[in-house]
């Protein structure tokens, strides 16, 4: 099943919303990554490493979906 960034988006705005009710979604994204980095540590994971694959995960994302009609 092909995922467009419409429902990329849709999936992590449900995730960041549910990630902690008490505070605004700006709010639950900066603890979300500050929580993944502890969670990067613990598990001996490079957070810069694994966030640098991430963003060309991201970059391939958008020049997909341009490409589309």
């Amino acid at each position: 099943m092909t995922t467009d960034n419409d429902n990329r988006v849709n999936r992590f705005e449900t995730a960041i919303r549910s990630y902690n009710d008490e505070w605004d979604d700006k709010c639950n994204l900066i603890d979300l990554l500050a929580d993944a980095r502890h969670w990067c540590d613990r598990n001996d994971f490079s957070f810069a490493d694994l966030d640098g694959l991430a963003y060309q995960h991201y970059l391939a994302e958008i020049s997909d979906q341009r490409r589309r009609p």
